[in-house]
C-alpha cells in the first residue's frame, strides 16, 4: 500500500512538472510577439514625395541604425509657423526720381577733398558699404583715379578710372537729398548726387585770361592754397552757394606748382561746376621742398601761371564732344 502511494505521488509530481513547463513556454511566446509601444515599426508602404512631412527624422545619435525614421502619413497637414513665411523686402527710402543719370552713364566723384572720401550706402542714407576716394596727380603724370575702399576707408578694394563709377539708372528723392544707385567695381550701392557728375577728364578749357582780367595781371600768394583759393573764388557762386574743395595735394614739376580745386554749385541747369587746374611759378627751391619740406609753403611765394577748367555736368546731362554739358 505504501509502495503504491509513493509511486502514485511520484507520477502526479511528474505530470505537474510537465504541465508547468508547457505553461511557461506559452507565456514566453506571448511576450515576444506582443507589439512594442516605444518605437513604431519601419514602414514598407510607398511614400508620396509631393506630400509635405510635418515630422523631421530623429537625430542620428538617438536612432539605432536598424530603425528607419518615422514617416508621417501623407494626409497630415503641416503646421503654419514663422519659418514657412517668406521674408519680406523692405521698400527703399524716398520716392523714385524723374531726374537722374541713365543706366550705364559714367560718373566721376566731385567736390570731395583729396584727404576725404565719399560714402556708398546699402540704401539711400543707409549703412555704409564702401568708400570712394579721388586721386589726382599733376598734369605731367596724368594720373587720375578713384579708389574703392572698405567702409572705414582702410583697405582698397578696387581702383577705377576717374570716371569709372557707373550709374544703374535708379535715382531716389528723399526730403532733403537725392541719391543715385551706382556700380563701383565689385560694389553696388547708393551715393549722394551732390558728389557725382559726368565729366570729360581730357577737356581743359583755358581760363587764364578770364582770371587775370578779374584779379590782376600777376596774382601771387605766400602759399599755393591761398593762391588757389583766390582763383576758385572767381568761379564760385553766392546763390546757390558753391562748395570749394582741394581735390589734390600740391605737386611740383620743373619749378611749376600745381593744385586741383573743385568748385561745385552754379546758377546753371546744365553746368554743375568746374574742376580747376591751377599752375603757378615757384620763387623758392621747389626740389628741396619736394624732398624734405612742404611744397605748399616752402617753395613760395607763388605767382599764377595758368588756369584750366574741366566742366562738371549735372548727372542727368550728357557731355558733348568738346566736354560741354548738354
Amino acid at each position: 500500500m505504501t509502495t503504491r502511494f509513493v509511486a502514485a505521488m511520484a507520477f502526479t509530481a511528474l505530470v505537474l512538472s510537465v504541465l508547468s513547463l508547457f505553461v511557461a513556454l506559452g507565456a514566453t511566446d506571448d511576450q515576444v510577439t506582443s507589439p512594442a509601444t516605444e518605437v513604431a515599426p519601419p514602414t514598407t508602404a510607398s511614400v508620396d514625395v509631393e506630400a509635405p512631412s510635418t515630422t523631421a527624422a530623429l537625430p542620428a545619435a538617438n536612432v539605432p541604425d536598424e530603425i528607419a525614421p518615422v514617416t508621417v502619413p501623407a494626409a497630415a497637414e503641416p503646421p503654419v509657423t514663422a519659418a514657412t513665411t517668406p521674408p519680406t523686402t523692405a521698400p527703399l527710402p524716398g520716392t523714385p526720381s524723374a531726374v537722374g543719370p541713365a543706366g550705364g552713364t559714367q560718373l566721376g566723384v566731385v567736390g570731395v577733398s583729396h584727404d576725404d572720401f565719399l560714402n556708398v550706402r546699402d540704401v539711400p542714407n543707409g549703412n555704409v558699404v564702401a568708400t570712394l576716394t579721388l586721386r589726382i596727380a599733376n598734369s605731367a603724370s596724368g594720373e587720375q583715379s578713384i579708389l574703392v575702399g572698405s567702409p572705414e576707408a582702410t583697405e582698397t578694394i578696387a581702383t577705377l578710372d576717374v570716371v569709372g563709377v557707373t550709374a544703374t539708372g535708379r535715382t531716389r528723392d528723399l526730403p532733403t537729398s537725392t541719391w543715385h544707385e551706382i556700380q563701383a567695381g565689385p560694389i553696388t550701392g547708393w551715393a549722394s548726387s551732390n558728389y557725382l557728375a559726368p565729366l570729360s577728364p581730357d577737356t581743359r578749357l583755358d581760363m587764364t585770361a578770364q582770371v587775370l582780367g578779374a584779379i590782376g595781371p600777376t596774382p601771387s600768394a605766400p602759399t599755393m592754397t591761398e593762391l588757389a583759393t583766390q582763383v576758385a573764388a572767381e568761379f564760385a557762386s553766392d546763390e546757390p552757394p558753391s562748395r570749394i574743395r582741394f581735390t589734390s595735394a600740391t605737386t611740383a614739376f620743373e619749378a611749376l606748382a600745381e593744385l586741383t580745386v573743385d568748385v561745385v554749385g552754379q546758377p546753371d541747369d546744365a553746368v554743375r561746376g568746374y574742376r580747376l587746374w591751377i599752375t603757378a611759378e615757384t620763387a623758392g627751391d621747389w626740389m628741396a621742398a619736394l624732398s624734405d619740406g612742404d611744397i605748399n609753403t616752402d617753395a613760395g611765394p607763388y605767382t599764377l601761371r595758368s588756369v584750366a577748367a574741366t566742366p562738371l555736368c549735372y548727372s542727368h546731362r550728357d557731355i558733348g564732344n568738346d566736354g560741354s554739358c548738354n
